[in-house]
């Protein structure tokens, strides 16, 4: 049964269940043009709680993202923390549609909007609110930041440590390789990609698109969208100043609360080696002692042990496998977050 609460304004609802280990509410609240449904999970004890809220990465995703959350939920409980993971709208119970022309903003809004929830709760302490988030989170948290002083920690997996024209252009190449295009070549492919977004006029578009046409295996990949050459009438120049531009890295720089930030060394989606020397820098300049940076090889986007990372290899596995982490990254995050705290 779910019983609605009114503080402040602010509508929710919100159903209990108890496990041996921790207490389920599910929790409803409104994002602008979202009716957001979540779970808050609640670890045994005496609040009031830190607690840390899920930032999914791009697509659909629910509150458990296909059970790989909640072994992750499982340690943050065991260390005293809560977590709060909902279904992303238009996933779940969780409604509408996010406008992919204002999906950072949008995004960030509704993390801005569960950090409101959490801060009307006793049992939640609000000066202890952190953000665990994966991938494309990476540009979503970095937003939240920008707009709150709220959050406390930020537990970053697998996010880029660069702007998403940079970052789409290493996951195309890579993806390219897993195809069979030649390492030696995968420089020159991503370069390439980059450039073309970059293109300011429809023959500077032409051109930039051209060298592209030398690799065949990116129509095997079923992007043709990657070497067909697009009427004048189709094309327009990109803007530099929009989100797909955006470096998310100055804000992260601009952190002065610890964070944890773990990327997957076979990932094919963003790239690893990349991310984790922009987060090394931009955490120094921070100086925060607790903030640290790993590197799991040996495992993929999600941080699940992988053979090769690529994508193909992602969709056979079977769905018994995708909290297949490897020794140390839990243990890492439960460690993490018990020393944030006396």
């Amino acid at each position: 049964m779910r019983i609605p609460l009114l503080r402040s304004g602010l509508l929710l609802l919100w159903a209990t269940s108890c496990s041996g280990q921790h207490t389920t509410e599910e929790i409803t609240f409104q994002s602008g043009p979202f009716t957001v449904v979540g779970d808050l999970k609640l670890p045994q004890g005496t609040g009031p709680f830190p607690v840390v809220l899920f930032v999914h990465g791009d697509g659909p995703n629910s509150r458990n993202s296909g059970g790989t959350y909640p072994p992750i939920q499982e340690r943050m409980l065991r260390a005293g923390y809560a977590t709060f993971a909902w279904d992303k709208p238009g996933t779940g119970e969780s409604t509408g549609e996010i406008d992919r022309s204002r999906l950072q903003a949008q995004r960030a809004q509704i993390v801005l909007d569960a950090i409101a929830a959490m801060k009307q709760r006793p049992d939640i302490d609000s000066d202890w609110i952190g953000m665990w988030g994966i991938s494309q989170a990476g540009y979503v948290m970095p937003r939240v930041l920008q707009r709150s002083d709220d959050i406390a920690f930020m537990i970053a997996v697998s996010c880029p440590g660069l702007a998403g024209v940079y970052q789409g252009a290493y996951l195309v190449s890579a993806q390219a390789v897993c195809a069979g295009l030649p390492e030696d070549d995968r420089e020159e492919v991503e370069l390439a990609l980059s450039a073309l977004e970059h293109a300011s006029t429809y023959d500077d578009y032409v051109a930039r698109k051209a060298p592209l046409a030398a690799y065949p295996v990116l129509d095997s990949m079923g992007l043709g969208t990657v070497t067909r050459i697009r009427p004048r009438d189709e094309w327009h120049v990109n803007d530099l100043e929009g989100d797909y531009f955006w470096d998310p890295m100055p804000v992260v720089e601009r952190t002065t609360f610890p964070v944890l930030a773990v990327f997957g060394g076979n990932d094919t989606q963003i790239d690893p080696r990349q991310g984790a020397a922009a987060y090394r820098a931009a955490l120094a300049q921070g100086g925060h002692p607790h903030s640290r940076v790993e590197l799991f090889p040996g495992t993929d986007h999600n941080i699940i042990i992988s053979e090769t990372g690529c994508l193909s290899e992602r969709s056979r596995r079977p769905a018994r496998d995708w909290d297949n982490y490897p020794p140390g990254y839990l243990d890492t995050i439960e460690e993490w977050l018990r020393g944030l705290r006396p």
